[in-house]
């Protein structure tokens, strides 16, 4: 393709209809030697222009990815934890959004969820425990209350919100120990309980689905 013809391509991508009046192309040669094009009173820079496209699709790979990543996710929980899909579905985006923003593996937070509740919304333990990732309200009083109240827990996204939170939290304390991190979040902390045995042998699992389908 004439790199003049090209230019006409890129311009025509770039601008939109109604803005450009007239466009004055520069010889090849002009052109190879100057990064930008005149546009009225504006100049346009080639190069932000191609930048801007490839960044628009990484933004498309990495949606594709993710979307690859729910397909599988929710498909296993679906069939294992015989939960609906729309259900599962909106559980494991409810996990990535959450550690993306955690930088947490999403994987870890729906071990939890597996353990915790088995992916049963409105579990209540005996001892008051709520949700998805089985949040204690008392335990947590104000992360509670910025949801709305405890009563908010049964919500998914706003449990997964709030478990997040007091994971990440958990972790920090105890200097990224996952093992330690976790048996502080079950509240077994001290004692010899298999939680965060438990919780790490679904996450493994679920790893290999992530990662094999």
């Amino acid at each position: 393709m004439e790199f003049t013809e090209y230019v006409k391509e890129r311009l025509a991508l770039t601008l939109k209809s109604g803005l450009l009046c007239a466009v004055i192309l520069m010889p090849a040669t002009t052109l190879a030697q100057s990064p930008e094009m005149v546009r009225g009173d504006e100049s346009i820079d080639i190069a932000t222009a191609v930048e801007a496209e490839d960044t628009a699709a990484s933004s498309t790979a990495a949606s594709s990815a993710e979307q690859r990543k729910v397909a599988r996710l929710s498909k296993h929980i679906q069939r294992k934890y015989r939960v609906s899909e729309y259900k599962a579905r909106h559980i494991v985006r409810e996990a990535i959004r959450n550690a993306e923003q955690h930088r947490l593996d999403p994987e870890l937070i729906l071990a939890i969820i597996a353990v915790e509740s088995t992916f049963r919304e409105r579990a209540v333990s005996r001892v008051g425990a709520r949700g998805l990732m089985q949040v204690m309200p008392r335990s947590h009083a104000s992360k509670v209350r910025e949801i709305g109240g405890s009563h908010q827990l049964f919500d998914p996204a706003k449990n997964i919100h709030v478990g997040s939170r007091i994971l990440v939290n958990y972790l920090r304390d105890h200097r990224g120990n996952l093992r330690r991190a976790l048996l502080k979040y079950n509240g077994s902390l001290g004692t010899r309980s298999s939680f965060p045995d438990r919780v790490l042998r679904v996450y493994r699992d679920l790893r290999r689905v992530t990662v094999e389908g």
